[in-house]
């Protein structure tokens, strides 16, 4: 019987050298573990970490990803798209569905898996909504009306009573979108040139300016976004406003109150999964519910409610279920039209 004989030194030799192997596979093993730990997510946002960073700060202690906030009012799509092919960003949050719509058209985004927590009507194929905001209309309470609609602003009674910022303004516009929608292109063109004749002054300044204006005498309707209510009612200098002005969500005998949204797409391709987690975690339930109460809007997650005092005043209202895609298709026509009529001159 033949034996293979193996000195004690070379043994010692070779369970050093194994263990060496085993000690550096595990050091590995909890280097990757400890990247995959502390993977970074960066966002692009037109909104202030402020109004989230409850979100953030949980999400961060239960996954240990961090969350890179970069956060500007202006140029961040343009940014987005310049870097497409080389993106800074994993994900963009954007205030507005037109900003989403933006980077969509530009392919500088990437799909992402269908959202049950979110109606169809509220996402596509590459970005899913947030949060809901209406686009309701303020009245003088001498008015004394409790119903109204987009389509009755242009009624000759109103000559010389509403206010609007400009008609180009991305809110306006996915409203105008909306209405070109439900009615067709010639009917707005129609109705864009009624409801600039019942204009009291030029558009300008910003929804709360115009509400300002009511307050002031200068006009008696205009139109806005719900949660401006909440932003009077919590400052001290504009709460005052609100003792002539109140909301009303329209067109709620019809097919409802149109809302945008806030939302978010996926620009990066290289951290998806991580900015897949992330996007998911915004629309859980507990997330859903810190977002729209700290920011006074609709969780677009139907098992979450709104905050008691956002669903005091809408008092159930119906909102329009018009797809927003289908809204974002007019755009193009609105600003056209806008343009040929000079809406703001």
């Amino acid at each position: 019987m033949n034996f293979t004989h193996i000195s004690y030194t070379s043994m010692k030799s070779k369970i050093v050298l194994i263990g060496a192997i085993i000690l550096a596979l595990t050091s590995m093993y909890v280097a990757v573990s400890k990247a995959e730990a502390e993977t970074t997510i960066k966002v692009y946002s037109e909104r202030q970490p402020f109004l989230i960073s409850p979100l953030i700060d949980q999400y961060q202690k239960t996954t240990g990803n961090k969350i890179e906030w970069i956060f500007s009012k202006k140029g961040l799509v343009q940014k987005t798209i310049l870097e497409k092919s080389n993106p800074v960003a994993d994900i963009f949050l954007s205030s507005d569905i037109a900003r989403l719509i933006d980077i969509t058209e530009a392919k500088a985004n990437f799909e992402i898996p269908y959202q049950e927590k979110v109606p169809k009507n509220l996402q596509s194929k590459y970005w899913t909504s947030l949060t809901m905001r209406a686009r309701v209309i303020y009245a003088h309470n001498d008015l004394d009306i409790s119903e109204i609609s987009y389509e009755d602003l242009v009624l000759p009674k109103y000559k010389g009573k509403l206010c609007t910022r400009s008609g180009f303004h991305p809110y306006n516009v996915s409203l105008f979108s909306a209405l070109i929608a439900h009615h067709g292109k010639e009917w707005f063109e129609d109705y864009i040139v009624k409801l600039k004749s019942n204009l009291a002054r030029k558009p300008q300044g910003n929804d709360r300016d115009q509400i300002k204006a009511i307050y002031a005498g200068v006009c008696d309707l205009s139109i806005g976004n719900h949660y401006y209510y909440f932003k009077m009612l919590d400052d001290p200098n504009q709460i005052v406003w609100l003792d002539k002005v109140s909301p009303i969500f329209p067109n709620q005998d019809s097919y409802g109150s149109h809302v945008n949204i806030s939302g978010i797409s996926i620009i990066n391709n290289k951290n998806f999964e991580a900015s897949l987690d992330f996007l998911e975690f915004l629309l859980s339930d507990e997330a859903q519910k810190i977002y729209a109460n700290d920011n006074n809007e609709f969780p677009v997650n139907p098992s979450v409610s709104a905050s008691d005092r956002v669903q005091a005043l809408a008092n159930n209202a119906k909102f329009d279920p018009i797809d927003l895609e289908e809204i974002a298709s007019n755009r193009k026509a609105v600003l056209e039209i806008l343009q040929k009529i000079n809406y703001d001159g």
